[in-house]
């Protein structure tokens, strides 16, 4: 007897070792749970944000190469409020934003993004929205008055240069045929060159496009612009502000709704409308107050 029972012990000890090492190397007996979220926020995970560097003032690198513009700024704002993200801004080209971000290579793109529900099949949109794109039609400035408006466009039977269905702008065409006659004739069309459509607008080909006010000052009232020689032709009408997204992956659902909770704090503390008076020269966001006309 006396020899089982020292079998015995032997056996309830050993496996009482066995128990207590499973015990701490999990972690059960110790405070390992307490200090891994402190650990995430010192090692925070790294989020490459991808941005287009040629389209001044919204994305762009500056002379010393940097991210530059709107979207870089607000996104660095966004940064300051999420400790356990780290951003790496990447400056490529604007096709490869979406390629990118599509593929995973990037988390999130920026690039005056605008929500469709084609992109949304795609990419994950967040709930909120982090810009205002002033947009409006570019029309001959001798026509302004016939044809500078949505209803006046509609009314005069004004020619649309064509838009991408996969545009924003296509949809604020869209939404205006369905509640009001007569409508805007709006032709289709997947790809054109911005140049080329404002040619097209000064040689009467077409009456209006559909453009951003960044791109018609770069392309035409800038100086040495790609259609500097078509200043004081071509008049910008601004129609309304459409909202602009960063553009996530789809697998990033948790860092989206990290960005969802602090990016309408961002807004509503005036701090982006300050960032649109720097970089665009005025508060987009009050263009929202004004629907489209």
């Amino acid at each position: 007897m006396k020899k089982l029972d020292k079998i015995i012990i032997g056996v309830i000890a050993a496996v009482v070792i066995v128990a207590a090492g499973i015990y701490f190397l999990g972690g059960l007996g110790s405070n390992k749970s307490a200090t891994s979220d402190k650990a995430s926020s010192d090692k925070p995970k790294v989020i490459k944000v991808a941005y287009a560097t040629t389209n001044f003032p919204i994305t762009y690198q500056n002379s010393k190469k940097q991210g530059d513009g709107y979207d870089v700024a607000i996104m660095r704002e966004i940064d300051k409020q999420l400790p356990q993200y780290k951003f790496d801004y990447v400056g490529t080209s604007d096709d490869d934003v979406l390629i990118g971000v599509k593929s995973g290579k990037y988390q999130v793109g920026v690039k005056n993004i605008f929500y469709t529900a084609d992109r949304a099949k795609t990419y994950l949109f967040p709930k909120n929205y982090f810009g205002v794109s002033d947009s409006g039609f570019v029309v001959r400035t001798k026509d302004k008055d016939k044809f500078g408006g949505l209803a006046k466009l509609a009314k005069n039977k004004g020619k649309l240069v064509p838009i991408a269905p996969q545009n924003g702008q296509y949809g604020v065409i869209a939404e205006y045929n369905k509640n009001n006659d007569p409508k805007i004739d709006l032709g289709s069309a997947d790809t054109f060159v911005v140049s080329d459509a404002l040619k097209w607008v000064n040689e009467g080909r077409y009456d209006a496009f559909f453009a951003i006010r960044p791109m018609f000052e770069a392309n035409v009232e800038k100086k040495n612009g790609a259609n500097a020689d078509l200043k004081g032709k071509l008049t910008y009408v601004t129609l309304g502000g459409i909202k602009t997204y960063p553009l996530f992956n789809k697998d990033q659902k948790e860092f989206a709704a990290a960005y969802d909770k602090v990016i309408k704090k961002i807004i509503d503390s005036g701090k982006a409308s300050e960032l649109s008076e720097k970089y665009f020269g005025q508060d987009n966001f009050k263009l929202l107050d004004q629907p489209f006309k």
